[in-house]
């Protein structure tokens, strides 16, 4: 599920954080930033519980309702669309879901007011209430009101993101990406046709190759990073007119390097592909005016690199 961006990111966060310690063991920054990209599938997996745990509260207070002395008549027939919604069955039911969910222990027992606090916020939503009153039974229907769900009362929970924050302190910077995560899955379990269907994996559908080369994209981005650094900063203050290196915005020099990287030691990227990237994630991370510097510099030493054949690249990572 998680892209080459956001792969890109967290190396980008793993390497600010490293050039601003006194750290200087590479191995030991990489075995974190490995450990912090898997736990992102932990987060996602905490997400898609509460999800869960809303829909279970929706059950008790529907079975308490109907226990009263004296249901009213909505009570006593309630509306089960949402507790029975299609997505959230097959999510019950994943094996996957169940075994992660015993894994990580995970328990909401001392969260009582927050999930309350949520699932009546859900309840009072319009696109709830009309998901309710619609009479017909959609996969399409169940999954809209999921991502509603997801985009509204999940992604925009402040208490919610600081409880995962207490939990581990890296889920505030992987909150987003875990909601991306969970509503590409729910797109995807909509899709299945298994009743007790595997969940999507961190890197894709299937684990192994993928798996394998993604990790080993992420360990080179920031190995090679780290290990050209001076080469890189020499490259950049030689082409930066009358600007030494240490005035240049710490962010753009960061992103500047990792495309340096990609361009000279990742054959099979193109470097038209590497430079759209880090202007992409330098409109999210730096200075308004950084997509237009980076993309200028790149574009001289990308030039420069391809005139001293520094840049070899192969099959679909040919130049342009």
């Amino acid at each position: 599920m998680l892209n080459r961006r956001v792969l890109r990111i967290k190396v980008m966060q793993a390497l600010y954080a490293f050039f601003q310690s006194d750290n200087d063991r590479v191995d030991v920054a990489v075995r974190n930033l490995q450990k912090n990209i898997y736990g992102i599938y932990n987060l996602y997996i905490y997400q898609m519980s509460f999800l869960i745990e809303i829909v279970d509260f929706a059950r008790e207070t529907i079975e308490i309702k109907k226990n009263k002395y004296f249901p009213t008549e909505e009570e006593a027939n309630p509306n089960t669309r949402f507790v029975n919604n299609s997505i959230i069955l097959k999510i019950e039911n994943s094996p996957d879901f169940k075994r992660k969910h015993e894994e990580l222990k995970i328990n909401w027992a001392d969260q009582e007011v927050l999930i309350r606090k949520t699932y009546q916020q859900i309840t009072e939503a319009d696109f709830f209430q009309a998901y309710m009153k619609n009479q017909e039974d959609s996969s399409d229907n169940d999954f809209r009101v999921l991502e509603q769900i997801v985009d509204t009362f999940i992604a925009e929970n402040e208490a919610l993101q600081q409880y995962f924050e207490d939990i581990n302190v890296f889920w505030a910077d992987d909150f987003d990406v875990a909601c991306f995560m969970l509503v590409k899955s729910l797109k995807y379990l909509k899709n299945s046709t298994e009743k007790n269907p595997f969940l999507p994996t961190l890197f894709g559908n299937q684990q192994g190759d993928d798996e394998k080369e993604e990790i080993k994209f992420l360990t080179d981005l920031f190995s090679k990073t780290v290990m050209h650094r001076d080469e890189f900063d020499d490259l950049i203050e030689a082409r930066v007119d009358n600007w030494e290196i240490d005035r240049i915005a710490l962010m753009d020099s960061l992103l500047i390097k990792m495309a340096l990287a990609e361009f000279t030691e990742f054959p099979t990227i193109p470097t038209k592909v590497t430079i759209n990237e880090y202007i992409e994630i330098s409109k999210m991370y730096s200075t308004p005016k950084s997509k237009i510097f980076i993309n200028g510099l790149l574009d001289k030493l990308l030039f420069e690199l391809t005139e001293k054949k520094k840049i070899k690249k192969t099959g679909r990572g040919l130049i342009g």
